[in-house]
């Protein structure tokens, strides 16, 4: 039996998007597709209504068969789940509040590929995410990392109190639901036998999607200024072309300083204009897409991982079905598929593949 694990994120704004409808759709997409009538398994998992569901669909006499159970319950979300409230560091924050700790999490769905890792090695089809994005990985209910988080404590009669906790160096925030690519894939969150049951999982062919954006605005922005800059082409660029970004920002050239400072050993002179080797530029895009949660997802899976370009986002597609990649970034797909050796999803959507241990060659000065 082939199984698909599914899990729909929460909107948290509460805008109108149900994710889970979009994780039923792919289930419905994924069942159609499946004209050799092999038993699937879909494990679907709706953060938002507290819910992981096991869909069986198998193939009696040739006819299809489909059989659904409740396998596990969690906390739902809603509205009064998302508050405003301030954090240890005196930071006022938006957001999903502390002390939720019945609502599903990021672990929950590592927690169920070790499951399959465990009892069904090499049968993982398909590990889908429906949910907002970012280049850190996947917004469950947009939670957050606190170093020092404030914890709830069970009030036993008297007023409600708190405590501060102090983390390791590699422990999640307990009241944290979201990916953190740092914690996610090391010990105590998963140690080698985890992660060995975690890569097990996975068929051959295996892989992950997470439909979600990956819109940092400064890398779209320092994308499209290199862009624009003469002697730039989508293709065919070499390596010791010097360009000249005169449309970039101060947020642009900070980022891209970042990356380049350890290199070049020298700061740029400007905050509104970078001239430099198109080596360099292309080992900062590189790179970022390096230290994205979808690279890591790859690495520590083993197998590729979809998932939006960094610099583009995605959409619902009309009428809602799933998402796919707005299909305005196409400068910005060309320079990944040109100079940094990206392919694109076999379906079309516009997300990209990453494969595992992404690296990127350091350039050489001069």
């Amino acid at each position: 039996m082939r199984n698909h694990i599914i899990m729909a994120g929460v909107d948290w704004e509460f805008q109108g998007v149900d994710f889970q409808v979009l994780a039923t759709n792919r289930r419905k997409y994924l069942t159609r597709q499946n004209t050799a009538k092999a038993d699937l398994r879909f494990l679907m998992m709706d953060v938002r209504a507290g819910q992981v569901t096991r869909i069986d669909v198998t193939y009696p006499g040739g006819t299809k068969t489909e059989t659904s159970s409740v396998v596990a319950t969690f906390g739902a979300v809603g509205r009064s789940s998302i508050g405003t409230f301030t954090d240890s560091a005196g930071v006022s924050r938006t957001g999903f509040k502390p002390g939720q700790f019945s609502v599903m999490s990021i672990t929950d769905l590592y927690a169920a590929i070790r499951d399959i890792g465990q009892n069904a090695p090499g049968t993982l089809q398909e590990v889908s995410f429906f949910g907002h994005g970012w280049m850190g990985g996947l917004i469950l209910v947009n939670s957050f990392n606190d170093r020092a988080p404030i914890i709830p404590v069970p009030s036993t009669g008297g007023a409600p109190t708190t405590i501060t906790a102090t983390l390791g160096p590699t422990q999640r925030d307990p009241n944290d639901k979201d990916s953190r690519g740092e914690y996610d894939f090391v010990a105590p969150t998963q140690d080698a036998a985890a992660l060995t049951l975690f890569q097990a999982a996975f068929a051959t062919d295996g892989f992950s999607w997470l439909w979600g954006c990956a819109f940092p605005r400064v890398i779209h922005h320092a994308m499209w200024a290199m862009e624009g800059a003469k002697g730039y082409a989508t293709s065919g660029t070499g390596d010791n072309t010097v360009l000249t970004l005169d449309r970039v920002v101060k947020e642009d050239v900070d980022y891209i300083e970042g990356f380049l400072l350890p290199i070049l050993k020298t700061p740029f002179p400007s905050r509104s204009t970078i001239t430099t080797k198109f080596k360099f530029l292309k080992y900062v895009f590189c790179a970022a897409n390096a230290s994205a949660f979808a690279a890591q997802l790859a690495t520590a899976t083993g197998k590729p991982v979809r998932a939006a370009l960094l610099g583009t986002y995605a959409e619902y597609d009309d009428p809602t079905d799933m998402m796919h990649v707005h299909t305005g970034f196409t400068a910005h797909v060309a320079f990944y598929k040109n100079y940094v050796g990206m392919s694109m999803d076999p379906e079309g959507r516009g997300y990209g593949v990453y494969q595992p241990g992404l690296t990127c060659t350091v350039p050489t000065v001069p």
